[in-house]
């Protein structure tokens, strides 16, 4: 019994994600809301699918509105207000609101908030990656939020976080990155010191037993000798102060 449901509820939403309707924009609620009326009569409520926009909530209560939250929802009305355009259904949000990529005179409403850099992808929901690319070519013109240092997206607006926050938690996550990769180095440099002194320790010992083998305390002349180490092992190890004819101790 189920399972003839569970197909049947898959091959209608497929339906309903691929439908087109041709109608008109009679208002915009904020940069990626609006309510489309279709030619047939029905109003609908349409939430722009791919991208967020910061949040505007009234002209009366800007306290409530994100920065450049107005001009990303004047962006959308001088576009599609009063315009004929066409739907293009992807689904359902939890509200409700009928998901869809909006065309204005055939202008990708969507893409345009993107190039316009007063939406951002929306990234918990993005299913087309090319969108990153609109909002790329936004950021590297600084256009609308990218003019700012830390903007703050939506999502986190919503969450009741500010630039500030969102510029501190920046800092931080920076901070340590740096604190961590610090210590690493310190580590490696501690290491290579120690495998360093080791290396010194070693070879001196080695000197040394290597001098001690070879040379003896036999006095020998300076004509008798090897080189220079057998002297400096005669006069330091054997007091063979005869070698020291100036007698200044070398």
């Amino acid at each position: 019994f189920f399972y003839p449901l569970i197909i049947l509820m898959i091959s209608s939403n497929l339906l309903f994600a691929s439908e087109n309707i041709s109608g008109k924009i009679t208002e915009v609620t904020d940069g990626d809301t609006i309510k489309f009326l279709s030619n047939d009569g029905n109003l609908i409520k349409v939430r722009l699918s791919e991208i967020d926009a910061p949040e505007f909530k009234s002209i009366d209560s800007p306290e409530k509105n994100q920065r450049y939250g107005l001009e990303s929802k004047n962006s959308l009305s001088d576009l599609c207000l009063e315009e004929k355009g066409l739907l293009k259904v992807i689904g359902k949000d939890r509200y409700d609101r009928t998901l869809g990529i909006v065309y204005c005179n055939e202008i990708n409403a969507n893409i345009f908030q993107l190039q316009s850099g007063l939406a951002w992808v929306y990234d918990q929901y993005v299913s087309e990656y090319e969108y990153y690319r609109y909002q790329n070519e936004a950021k590297s013109l600084n256009l609308g939020i990218w003019s700012e240092d830390y903007p703050l997206p939506p999502w986190d607006f919503r969450k009741g976080k500010s630039s500030y926050d969102y510029r501190i938690k920046e800092l931080e996550i920076k901070i340590d990155n740096l604190i961590k990769l610090s210590q690493e180095q310190i580590l490696i440099y501690e290491n290579k010191l120690i495998e360093i002194i080791n290396k010194f320790e070693k070879n001196n010992e080695n000197f040394s037993n290597d001098s001690q083998d070879q040379f003896s305390c036999i006095k020998k002349s300076c004509k008798q000798m090897l080189n220079c180490e057998e002297a400096y092992f005669q006069y330091q190890q054997c007091g063979n102060t005869s070698l020291d004819r100036d007698k200044d101790g070398i």
